[in-house]
């Protein structure tokens, strides 16, 4: 086992007051002859936080690059771990992405896996390309599906920024097999309460019936609608 070397970075200090703690395995350092690269390491790990402090963050990477004249770092086999102690957990891990360490942003490929776990509650997301926001808790992908209690959802973002997890997608399709499927302009989740706040116009079939409305209260653990405008229920077989 060799030493580590501490690195202390600041960077684009007078812009963003971006702050890095950066841990190296020795002998991990690189140049290319072309001067094209600023450093090319191996085994790092990165501590920071948001812009407003609330939120941390730390990142593994088998490797990393570092352009000239750049404001981001190209990372290899990442795992990335997002927390906001008073609010929610964010594990991922992917192929390969980059850093963009002035805006505490990612843009993630290939092999996408990600946890979110809030009100000690689990959700799993795939995607095959994630944009990850920290200083604004969002994660969007063209194709993102989230799995929570049996329940799919198919949308294009997730917001963390409120006290109820947001998908939104225009539409946004969810599912249980064998019990319930809808649609939706936007999903609040209530963890806590075991209910999807559908905004808009909503439907959704359930024990053979097609039931549509404005913003529905949905409970998702026991089936059931609790409220909803314009009500309206067509059956299966009418």
């Amino acid at each position: 086992m060799g030493w580590r070397l501490i690195v202390y970075c600041v960077l684009a200090l007078a812009l963003t007051g971006s702050f890095l703690f950066i841990t190296i395995e020795n002998e991990s350092l690189s140049s290319k002859e072309n001067n094209s690269s600023i450093f090319n390491a191996k085994e790092i790990e990165i501590r920071s936080s948001s812009k407003n402090k609330e939120i941390f963050y730390t990142i593994e990477s088998e490797m990393i690059n570092a352009l000239s004249n750049s404001n981001n770092l190209s990372i290899f086999k990442p795992k990335i771990e997002i927390n906001n102690k008073d609010s929610y957990l964010v594990k991922l891990s992917a192929n390969k992405g980059v850093f963009f360490f002035e805006s505490n942003q990612f843009d993630l490929s290939e092999k996408i896996n990600v946890n979110l776990i809030k009100d000690k509650e689990k959700i799993d997301l795939f995607a095959e390309k994630v944009f990850v926001d920290i200083d604004k808790e969002y994660l969007s992908s063209k194709n993102m599906n989230l799995n929570h209690n049996d329940i799919t959802f198919s949308g294009k973002e997730v917001s963390l920024s409120d006290e109820l997890i947001s998908v939104s997608g225009n539409p946004i399709s969810f599912a249980k097999k064998n019990t319930f499927k809808g649609l939706s302009d936007e999903i609040k989740i209530d963890l806590k309460r075991k209910l999807l706040y559908l905004s808009g116009a909503s439907s959704i079939f359930i024990d053979g019936k097609n039931i549509s409305g404005e913003d529905i209260v949905f409970d998702y653990e026991n089936n059931s609608i609790l409220n909803s405008e314009n009500l309206r229920i067509k059956s299966e077989n009418s």
